[in-house]
């Protein structure tokens, strides 16, 4: 497991979600409290497709994400993305995300129409 204030991240959109995400396991006690941290995990096919989000995932890990808004998590345990995860091109510290106003992520100039903006 890792300190997540020691790890770099990418910088990733689940859904409507900007995340932090890792392929490393997060040492739990390193996340800040302000953050929601969960386990991502893969298909079984190996396909490398985030199928699934929960709280801690043991089979199929794919990685870690951090995150500055709840995910909605059913009442099984389990969150289950819409599309896979958008990787965005950008690898930052816990410190930058918490510094970032993720209102606006995911929105190059001339894609405004899904109202996201990186502000940094």
């Amino acid at each position: 497991m890792v300190d997540a204030g020691k790890e770099t991240f990418e910088l990733a959109m689940l859904d409507e979600y900007p995340v932090l995400f890792t392929s490393a396991r997060i040492d739990r006690k390193t996340v800040p409290e302000d953050l929601f941290c969960y386990d991502v995990r893969h298909d079984d096919g190996g396909q490398g497709i985030a199928c699934e989000v929960k709280p801690h995932v043991l089979v199929n890990h794919w990685g870690t994400i951090l995150s500055k808004k709840e995910i909605p998590i059913k009442k099984g345990g389990s969150y289950y993305p819409r599309e896979d995860m958008d990787y965005l091109g950008e690898s930052l510290t816990v410190d930058d995300y918490m510094r970032m106003d993720t209102q606006g992520i995911g929105m190059e100039e001339g894609n405004k129409e899904n109202g996201m903006q990186l502000d940094m």
